[in-house]
């Protein structure tokens, strides 16, 4: 017997003790929290993402807060931060869920170029990327309204997602996927959708909103409500 267990406590009360006081820290509702964070942040910089502990990392790189995400990510390339994780369905869902939750311009722009990172990666080979997580014309909506129409195509964020939106796109295209490939009626319209998100922006002439609705493009701001840390 423990020495907890002597006093009345059990290994699952412990357990839930921890898990309460992380929850609190990772709120950011105080600068304290916002420490704390940063601290766990630097030292998970230190042990790496890996296939057993990435979850974690991607539940701080949504963090609305930008000194908790730097320190996380460190030196460290962007695009290579989560080379070690395979992409699986559970890892792009939570990169979509991330970036629908918040408005245009309201994410951390290190932050996106992570989960950006991460689609690209999984959608260099379209047909594979699809079979490990079929899109809806409503990811590439709240994909594309991250473009930033301030800026050219050749802007890092901009460029990223048109890649993106390029490779969707040719699902439809028999000269560069296996034609073996099922082109079903769900595919041709996400090829489409992502075609025709690419070309509005790319258009001089044309405006976003002639792809994507209205509501869907009003901009918000990742520092809004933002705590910053004690020091």
């Amino acid at each position: 017997m423990t020495r907890w267990e002597e006093k009345g406590w059990q290994e699952e009360d412990l357990n839930k003790l921890e898990l309460s006081f992380l929850n609190r820290i990772f709120a950011l509702k105080e600068s304290q929290g916002v420490d704390a964070s940063i601290q766990i942040s630097k030292y998970m910089n230190m042990v790496g993402v890996n296939p057993d502990n990435y979850p974690l990392f991607m539940k701080l790189i949504e963090m609305q807060n930008h000194w908790v995400v730097d320190a996380l990510i460190g030196d460290n390339d962007i695009d290579e931060f989560f080379k070690l994780v395979q992409p699986n369905y559970f890892i792009l869902k939570e990169c979509f869920q991330a970036i629908t939750k918040v408005r245009s311009g309201g994410i951390y722009e290190k932050s996106l170029l992570i989960f950006l990172a991460i689609i690209e990666k999984t959608y260099k080979n379209p047909l594979e990327g699809y079979r490990i997580y079929e899109l809806t014309s409503e990811d590439l909506n709240n994909l594309g309204k991250h473009l930033d129409e301030t800026q050219d195509q050749m802007y890092q964020l901009n460029k990223k997602i048109l890649a993106i939106l390029d490779k969707v796109a040719s699902l439809v295209d028999p000269g560069k996927i296996d034609g073996k490939f099922d082109v079903s009626p769900a595919v041709t319209t996400v090829a489409v959708h992502a075609n025709n998100i690419r070309g509005k922006f790319l258009d001089m002439t044309k405006k976003l909103n002639e792809a994507i609705p209205d509501n869907m493009l009003l901009p918000g701001s990742f520092s809004e409500n933002e705590i910053p840390p004690s020091t």
